[in-house]
């Protein structure tokens, strides 16, 4: 009798494990139908971006779980083309394009109505196309006005007669921001003065060359730039120039001042667009958006000038 027991008792835990298995398995499988799929192609690999991502992550997995897919183009266009290709062959609810480059490519696949794309650090959107309305893309720009950005240079410099920039002739965002610099720079009364690079091993070289003439540097935005600033800053040190830049994150590496966006924010704010469009948002209603704020960060100890009191107690950030 006890013997039936025990028999009895065992199969009837091994149906509780079963169905419990099955069930779980079941739930399981009805949860990951359910999560969207994020896929993200990063134009490079460095702090600001890598930052961008964050910004997203942080967003689109605040509501409920999703997969989100990070794969770096490292700048070059045929990589990017395959990448996006991809992600239009596979389930992909909406695809992040971080840089102008990977946008440039995602717009082609998009406008085919493939791929639902929302970039994001693309300076100037008309880069990706001169239209993308009715594309099924949008995105967030990280372009924020210089003027600002020019006025802050002058007031911790005053003396500041040329500004030198060096960026990458490959970049479409760097080249933008360097023709928009042109006027802006004879309206201060400022000589610009500028080298293009095409490759990181060039950096130094340019940088010598800016260096014999120029009173401060300015980098905005240059992707191939911004992934060797602290060799830059130390560089620029040397010579008692100081680094100005338009992205916050770079400040501790060196530079003197920053007047920019947050780019985790600017993350944050593409992640917001991405989630209107994972609700049932059509991609076509929603306009391109900029920074919503930007923020000041100095960095007294790189600078070899005292800077003005009032700035530092203003400051959002101080190094």
């Amino acid at each position: 009798m006890k013997s039936v027991t025990k028999k009895s008792c065992l199969v009837l835990v091994c149906v509780c494990v079963i169905f419990s298995f099955s069930y779980l398995q079941k739930r399981k499988n009805r949860t990951d139908e359910k999560m969207a799929t994020i896929r993200v192609c990063q134009v490079v690999e460095h702090e600001a971006l890598d930052a961008v991502v964050q910004g997203l992550k942080e967003v689109i997995t605040q509501d409920s779980p999703c997969k989100v897919i990070v794969e770096n183009c490292q700048g070059n266009g045929a990589m990017a083309a395959q990448i996006l290709e991809k992600f239009a062959n596979l389930p992909t609810d909406v695809c992040v394009t971080i840089g102008t480059l990977p946008s440039q490519v995602a717009y082609k696949i998009a406008k085919t109505g493939r791929l639902k794309v929302v970039f994001a650090s693309v300076t100037n959107p008309t880069d990706i196309a001169p239209e993308i309305q009715n594309t099924n893309m949008t995105g967030v720009s990280n372009f924020v006005d210089l003027r600002p950005q020019l006025d802050l240079f002058l007031k911790l410099q005053p003396e500041l007669k040329t500004l030198g920039m060096i960026y990458n002739t490959a970049e479409a965002n760097s080249v933008y921001i360097v023709k928009a610099m042109e006027p802006l720079c004879k309206e201060k009364g400022l000589q610009l003065i500028t080298q293009g690079i095409s490759k990181i091993s060039e950096l130094w070289q340019a940088a010598e060359k800016i260096l014999k003439t120029a009173d401060a540097v300015f980098i905005s935005n240059d992707n191939l730039v911004l992934s060797c600033m602290e060799n830059l800053c130390a560089l620029c040190a040397k010579r008692r120039v100081p680094v100005y830049v338009s992205d916050t994150d770079q400040v501790k590496k060196g530079c003197v001042a920053a007047l920019g966006p947050n780019q985790v924010e600017i993350g944050r704010q593409t992640g917001f667009l991405v989630r209107r469009i994972l609700k049932g948002e059509d991609i076509n209603s929603i306009a391109i958006e900029y920074p919503s704020k930007t923020e000041l960060v100095v960095n007294p100890a790189k600078a070899p000038f005292l800077i003005p009191h009032d700035i530092v107690e203003h400051a959002d950030k101080v190094y």
